[in-house]
């Protein structure tokens, strides 16, 4: 398949760059976009598609060369273009040299930044956003002329807003450029513009399941553009906050768990934090520290809807600090009282060493 980007704009670099140049550029955007770093992102995951496919042609040196003499009718397995691609490429290159003025064109696109708890990527949750943006001016429905008297019609077209004669590549009135009206004097709210600013504040939904980098688009609610044209749209990129007890991974959580010694070894109810509620586990006598307890379906639901995940509890067995005499005295009488075969894991260590000499 033809490329479709220019290679060194993708990778940030000058058609001049040396190897080295490449190899850098190319690590930057590896660490950056790496679909591991961000797996709700599916806009890194292209871009990291985008850089390796760059770094393979530019970093070696028959391909580069190619490259640069095939330009946009390069392919990477050698062969020619087909009629399909070519068209393609015709036609995306006459929409660049005869596309409409930018007075036609769509508004702007705008973005913005929210930030969520663990727990609303749970529930899912709403907010306002206040967002400055370019709006339509309403006295004068956004032709920029003044609502009382301020244009006329067009006498090239009369008022048709195309073109009287036969042209190439172009309908629109020259004279007017396709609105069919003159406009003899500006709005006087937006100085002829046909828009202002505006500071608007939007509610936004979070759905469930919601990860970071997610992006949310908000139809319409970018700049509108002077003259005719559909307004931008506005993405919204969320951003969870780390939570003081759980890490995500996917949908499931994971969490250490502190219990104490005699709590393992004894056996315990443990009361357990949920993000939306709490429930009681019961330590085994005898559990062992780094012992991994899964409670089904209470981790994160996935984007969408569906099972939720799992929630995962690390056992850490907190050793007691600053211990007193007596305390000491205790530990070294239980210490004494207990058979070798209690402790199975240091048994298994010795024998091991033992074996080794």
């Amino acid at each position: 398949m033809v490329a479709r980007r220019d290679y060194y704009e993708v990778l940030g670099v000058r058609r001049d760059a040396s190897p080295d140049d490449i190899k850098r550029a190319f690590r930057g955007l590896a660490l950056r976009y790496h679909p591991d770093r961000s797996p709700d992102d599916l806009d890194a995951e292209r871009r990291f598609k985008e850089a390796v496919e760059a770094y393979e042609t530019l970093s070696d040196p028959d391909l580069r060369r190619r490259y640069d003499r095939l330009g946009p009718l390069y392919r990477r397995d050698g062969r020619p273009p087909t009629p399909e691609e070519l068209s393609e490429l015709i036609g995306r290159t006459l929409g660049g040299l005869f596309r409409r003025k930018p007075s036609r064109s769509g508004g702007a696109d705008l973005r913005a930044s929210l930030e969520i708890t663990l727990e609303e990527v749970l529930t899912g949750a709403e907010r306002v956003l206040e967002v400055a943006r370019q709006v339509r001016c309403k006295p004068c429905a956004g032709t920029g002329a003044d609502p009382e008297g301020g244009r006329k019609e067009c006498g090239h077209c009369s008022g048709s807003g195309r073109s009287p004669t036969r042209r190439i590549f172009r309908s629109d009135c020259p004279r007017c450029d396709g609105r069919g009206f003159i406009t003899t004097r500006h709005c006087e709210f937006c100085g002829g513009q046909g828009r202002h600013g505006s500071q608007d504040r939007l509610r936004v939904r979070i759905p469930a399941g919601s990860g970071n980098g997610q992006k949310l688009k908000l139809a319409g609610k970018g700049h509108v553009p002077p003259g005719e044209g559909a307004a931008g749209d506005l993405y919204v990129i969320v951003a969870v906050q780390e939570h003081a007890l759980f890490r995500r991974r996917g949908t499931d959580l994971f969490c250490d768990l502190p219990v104490s010694f005699s709590e393992a070894a004894l056996g315990a109810d443990i009361d357990i934090p949920l993000l939306d509620s709490e429930t009681t586990i019961r330590i085994a006598p005898g559990t062992q520290g780094g012992k991994v307890l899964r409670l089904a379906r209470r981790g994160l639901p996935p984007l969408g809807g569906g099972r939720r995940g799992d929630l995962h509890l690390r056992v850490v067995v907190e050793i007691p600090v600053d211990l007193n005499d007596r305390q000491r005295d205790q530990l070294r009488r239980l210490s004494r009282s207990l058979e070798p075969d209690q402790s199975p894991l240091r048994q298994a260590f010795e024998h091991n060493r033992q074996q080794r000499r």
